[in-house]
Formats: structure tokens, sequence, C-alpha cells
């Protein structure tokens, strides 16, 4: 087998990304991009694996009026709204998980900057802009976009969401069915 040199490395990558969200507003932090929207702030991470080249883009949202440090720029794990991209789209998990793996050689670099691309264009910023102020990030977490994500408790009481209640059962009652 002939091996091809291999130039992407975290920094290209971070690049390639970069490019495309901050030509949609997203300013750089480290391994961040961060988006003031209009009552959201909308958080992109490039995260590493511990176990070699592969990569994971998480998406994160912190609503306007909550206390979390770091900001104006926390950091992803911080955010009280977040979701990996691949759990947001898992019909596309081995897609985007073949994108952000560095070292397949099934794709080569200019093909994954342009699927980064494509990823950024039709993922990312569609997710991203469908939530831009408390009713539409609300919304989205009710209808089910961040079930596969975390929203926690100080995220949920301060959106005012209502998460159904788990039905206790009674032991002295017969089981339902």
């Amino acid at each position: 087998m002939i091996w091809a040199a291999r130039d992407m490395n975290k920094k290209t990558l971070e690049s390639s990304l970069g490019t495309y969200l901050v030509d949609n507003g997203f300013r750089k932090k480290a391994s961040s991009w961060y988006r003031q929207a209009e009552e959201v702030l909308q958080v992109v991470n490039l995260q590493k694996s511990n176990y070699g080249l592969q990569f994971y883009l998480n998406l994160c949202c912190v609503p306007a009026g909550m206390d979390v440090e770091g900001m104006p720029t926390p950091k992803e794990h911080k955010c009280p709204i977040r979701i990996r991209l691949t759990a947001a789209f898992p019909e596309q998990r081995d897609e985007i998980e073949e994108i952000l793996d560095l070292e397949r050689t099934s794709i080569t670099d200019s093909m994954r900057e342009q699927q980064i691309a494509q990823l950024t264009r039709e993922k990312i910023l569609p997710f991203l802009d469908h939530m831009k102020n408390t009713i539409s990030l609300r919304q989205a977490i009710e209808q089910g976009m961040f079930n596969r994500g975390a929203v926690n408790l100080a995220a949920q009481k301060h959106l005012a969401i209502v998460i159904p209640a788990t039905p206790v059962l009674d032991p002295s009652q017969p089981a339902p069915g």
C-alpha cells in the first residue's frame, strides 16, 4: 500500500472550519468559535480525542441572562446546553466521523476541506441559526433537538422548560397493561 503524505492536522482543520464560521459572525478563541446571536451565545467547539487524530464538534448555547463561568467565552463543558454534532445528526454519524478522523486515508485533504465546508453550511450553521433567541431555543429543546445532548437544570429553569415527569408506580396497585 502506498501512503500519501498527509498535511491535515489540528491547525489546518481549525483553519478550514474557522474560515466558514468567521464568515458567519463567529470569533475564535482557542479551539472554539463564539457568536452572539439575538439572545443566545452560540459556541462551536473542536475537541480532539485522547486516542489519536479523531476530532469531535460540539455545538453549545448559552441563553442571555444565564450566569455561566467564563463568560463571554465559556469553555464548552461549562455551557448549559450542548450537543455533539454526531448526536444532532445521527443519520450522518459515520460521514461526520470520517471527515473529522484525520487518520482515515479514504479521503484526501482537499476533499476533507470541501466536506468541512459543506458540513458547516448544511448542518452546523442551519442548526444554530434555528435558535438565535430564547423562544426559538426553548422550542428547539421542547421539539427534541437536544434529546441526545445535554440541557442542564439551570437552563431548563431559565427557559421555563417543563420536562414531563416520569410516573411513579404505586407498588400496591397492579402493573399497567
